[in-house]
């Protein structure tokens, strides 16, 4: 496995859930161009790790050091994680007919920017995966024996003693809603505190609580600076481990901004699931694709206040319609989104790659 980063996002979970699962005979090893804590993780699992760091931006000469290292390999199949990688593995996978999985399709929504390097990469990859069916909308692409969905997994794992804090919040006190993601201009973290500005001159009982980090974090603690002196924001620190800040809360929501994002499978929302909580979300991206509109949650328009404001209302006044949605939520997530159907998924993407090379992996 090939990626840009091993930073604290949502593919490098999947990347080493997925690398940790897989059943023998398969075996892993995961080149990146950047490092990040989830390589911690992923030694700490037993699992082969080399970062090629690019010493300024347009550095090509960690593409060389991935051909050395993939070469001591001797790989069956590359799977690339994000597109830097993804290009400089091309060449290599050309040269040796290794067949070249190109996974970096994780959002709903293409970057102009990048399009058409994006592009080039797809059409010189083997076979396209993207973890949702919007993700592939949106590069123009169809499914096919050679474009395919294979969705995210949970780890349940995790949950470990967690229980779903809805089943007992029936008329609480306090409404606690939790927004979690990379404080990015890609997240509409500014909806998120404008709702909780709304409801709390509207009516006591709110606390919104705001997980996450990156570029915009300070900018957003300024913004928020009053909401949090009045203890109606928090903005927890909590390193890769969010569930036990998400199963303390009522309701789990996620903002994006429609002009440059959209999600695919988002693992917030996965999480969200886990713990029993009724999503709100943007109608956008692969979002319907996990939460079913007036059964596990609200599928909202994009920044709208009001309509924000009023799923969380309706969720904080009709507990035991909450606690149902959370439920079906959590129902949802074990029929479809486990880590099981994840690995079986990537495993016959897999073998049908080598079958396809004339290889069979016995």
């Amino acid at each position: 496995m090939v990626t840009d980063s091993l930073e604290d996002g949502g593919a490098e979970r999947q990347l080493s859930l997925l690398a940790n699962s897989l059943p023998e005979p398969w075996s892993v090893s995961v080149l990146s161009v950047a490092d990040g804590p989830y390589r911690l993780v992923l030694e700490k699992l037993g699992i082969d790790v080399t970062v090629t760091p690019r010493k300024y931006r347009v550095d090509a000469t960690p593409a060389f050091g991935m051909w050395r290292i993939a070469s001591g390999v001797h790989p069956d199949i590359v799977h690339s994680w994000g597109w830097m990688s993804n290009a400089a593995m091309i060449p290599f996978c050309r040269a040796r007919k290794i067949p070249l999985l190109n996974g970096t399709i994780r959002s709903g929504f293409l970057r102009p920017r990048r399009a058409m390097l994006e592009r080039l990469g797809l059409l010189l990859s083997d076979a396209v995966v993207a973890n949702s069916r919007a993700g592939l909308a949106a590069h123009g692409i169809a499914e096919s024996d050679r474009a395919h969905v294979v969705y995210n997994g949970f780890d349940s794992s995790r949950l470990g003693a967690a229980v779903a804090a809805i089943e007992n919040t029936a008329q609480a006190e306090v409404t606690v809603v939790v927004m979690t993601g990379r404080m990015h201009p890609a997240k509409d973290w500014r909806m998120f505190v404008q709702s909780a500005r709304v409801l709390e001159h509207e009516q006591p009982g709110w606390k919104f609580v705001a997980v996450g980090d990156g570029p915009e974090r300070d900018a957003l603690l300024l913004e928020a600076a009053d909401l949090v002196d009045a203890r109606m924001i928090e903005f927890p620190e909590c390193g890769l481990e969010v569930l036990p800040i998400i199963r303390d809360a009522h309701i789990g929501i996620l903002l994006t901004n429609p002009a440059i994002h959209a999600e695919g499978c988002s693992n917030s929302i996965l999480e969200y699931m886990a713990c029993g909580l009724p999503v709100v979300c943007t109608d956008s991206g692969g979002n319907p694709e996990l939460v079913e509109d007036g059964v596990t949650g609200f599928l909202l328009p994009p920044q709208d206040i009001t309509a924000i404001t009023s799923a969380l209302r309706t969720l904080r006044e009709d507990p035991t319609r909450a606690r149902e949605m959370g439920r079906e939520g959590r129902r949802r997530l074990e029929e479809r989104f486990t880590t099981d159907a994840m690995v079986a998924g990537f495993v016959t993407l897999y073998e049908s790659l080598l079958a396809r090379h004339g290889k069979v992996h016995s």
